[in-house]
């Protein structure tokens, strides 16, 4: 029974010391600089710093619409506003033909046909349409005033936007006029953002 009491207690003790232990908390070892004179002692400082978020807004969908009896080509601004708490370079990385309407255009460039001599095959296969910064409209100094034409693989840097600005952007299409009904076609614009 006394054997069986001391082991026992050894128990409650040996749980007691690993308790007392555990809520010790650990601390790295501090420095101590020692001399006579002038001492000197180094402090390592480490910093942590989180990146910046990028947020900008602009339209999901944009719709441009040919009316070949006017001969004209509307489409509404693309309106780019920096909401960032910085400035922000707007890039044009891509403008691609895409699949989904009545008509998938092959892209090319603008000068590469006589667009108002097209037959029906080739205005129902060929568009050039591009896109460009729209001047005096939020854009900083030195934006770029080329239109990037979706034939074209190179992404277009347009310019910078500063916090709380728009910028906007249009499109323009050189396109043929023998359409025998009403279609519909998609392009797909990829825009990449960075801190400037």
């Amino acid at each position: 029974m006394k054997s069986k009491l001391r082991r026992i207690l050894a128990g409650i003790v040996t749980f007691a010391v690993l308790g007392v232990t555990a809520a010790v908390p650990a601390f790295a070892a501090d420095k101590t600089d020692t001399g006579t004179g002038s001492v000197t002692g180094n402090v390592t400082i480490n910093g942590s710093i989180s990146p910046l978020t990028i947020s900008v807004t602009h339209p999901i969908n944009v719709a441009y619409a040919i009316s070949p009896d006017a001969e004209t080509f509307t489409a509404p601004d693309i309106t780019v506003t920096n909401n960032t708490k910085v400035a922000v370079i707007a890039t044009v990385e891509s403008l691609k033909a895409a699949s989904g309407g009545t008509l998938t255009f092959t892209d090319v460039d603008p000068s590469a046909k006589a667009w108002r001599s097209l037959n029906l095959a080739d205005s129902k296969k060929y568009i050039a349409l591009g896109i460009a910064a729209k001047g005096n409209s939020g854009w900083n100094s030195g934006y770029s005033t080329s239109t990037h034409w979706a034939v074209n693989d190179s992404p277009l840097q347009v310019g910078t936007l500063n916090p709380n600005t728009s910028g906007a952007l249009s499109l323009t299409a050189d396109y043929g006029l023998a359409f025998d009904g009403a279609y519909t076609a998609n392009h797909q614009l990829v825009f990449q953002f960075q801190l400037a």
